[in-house]
């Protein structure tokens, strides 16, 4: 398929971007309309409280084929790709975070996709400039993920990504509320292809999760994707329930067979501990995983959409499907 038969969308979620929004734009249009002839930016505002939508509208009177999507409220990252993933037309999408990611690889990640790749994904060169607390936890979460849980999430991956229109269909049919683009790319199963990259700081300070929103979504992105823990916990109840079994063997045994048995405050605490800690933990993540599937049964769309704006520039005349010049004029 040559380059001029082709459609890229590029998604892009905002939230609180009045900063940089322009000059991602403006790098995102300059890469579209140099590398292909049909296109459209779609940005998707979660719920922006400062002047990201009037730059946003300034751009729209500037440059053609833009869309800007406005959620009703914040609903989160995750669910803002999925309403821009569900308004996408395009042959291949790419996903895009404005903070970080450069527009002028998307040509080549397109062109991997078209030679196989259902999903193409980038990696981030290292995390330098990051807390070392951040560094270990993030290389703790994904040997966690990958070598305990079985899920197949590359280390340093990002959001940004190039999904065939094949893979995005897949994509936006999975509804689960508790959504992570980097299980669900590979979950659906097509061919996955990595490319390493430098993020590009388009901030001074670059925004950073908290450490309680940093495990909030590690713990989320566990109980959505894998029934591992549950399994364990099963485990560890097995295990504490054979121990309890041995231990009534050894106090029968004792009272049968001991003429004078000490009080044992400290072993009856010992054993209370232990099987007081070992309820806790299984009534934990039956818990979660109730509520897991609590969220999932209410039903509710996961995102609701306030109002929908288009580009006020129209098309170049190349790029419209008219007839200029009809057949015996």
């Amino acid at each position: 398929m040559p380059a001029a038969d082709l459609f890229v969308s590029v998604v892009a979620p905002l939230r609180d971007d009045a900063d940089i929004v322009t000059a991602f734009v403006d790098e995102t249009m300059a890469m579209l309309k140099t590398a292909y002839l049909h296109y459209e930016l779609l940005l998707v505002d979660d719920g922006s409280t400062d002047g990201t939508i009037a730059a946003v509208e300034t751009l729209l009177a500037r440059h053609d084929s833009i869309r800007l999507i406005r959620l009703s409220r914040s609903f989160g990252a995750e669910v803002a790709i999925a309403a821009g993933l569900d308004a996408a037309i395009g042959d291949f999408v790419a996903v895009m975070l404005p903070e970080s990611d450069p527009p002028e690889l998307v040509p080549r990640m397109v062109e991997q996709s078209r030679q196989g790749a259902g999903v193409v994904f980038g990696i981030r060169q290292d995390r330098a400039g990051e807390p070392l607390l951040l560094r270990w936890g993030a290389g703790l979460f994904y040997g966690l993920i990958n070598r305990v849980l079985g899920l197949n999430v590359p280390r340093n991956s990002t959001h940004f990504r190039v999904l065939s229109r094949q893979a995005v269909n897949a994509v936006v049919r999975i509804k689960d509320r508790n959504r992570y683009l980097r299980t669900l790319s590979s979950y659906v199963g097509y061919a996955n292809q990595s490319i390493v990259y430098d993020l590009k700081r388009r901030r001074a300070a670059p925004r950073r999760k908290t450490l309680r929103e940093s495990l909030m979504l590690a713990l989320g992105i566990i109980v959505s994707n894998s029934l591992q823990p549950l399994y364990l916990a099963v485990i560890v109840g097995m295990v504490v329930v054979a121990g309890n079994v041995l231990f009534l063997g050894y106090v029968v045994a004792v009272y049968l067979f001991k003429r004078e048995v000490a009080e044992g405050w400290t072993t009856q605490s010992f054993v209370l501990g232990v099987m007081f800690g070992a309820v806790s933990l299984l009534c934990t993540v039956v818990a979660a995983y109730l509520g897991r599937l609590l969220g999932e049964n209410q039903d509710r769309p996961l995102y609701f959409v306030h109002e929908e704006k288009a580009s006020a520039v129209p098309p170049a005349a190349e790029r419209m499907n008219i007839v200029t010049d009809p057949v015996g004029r």
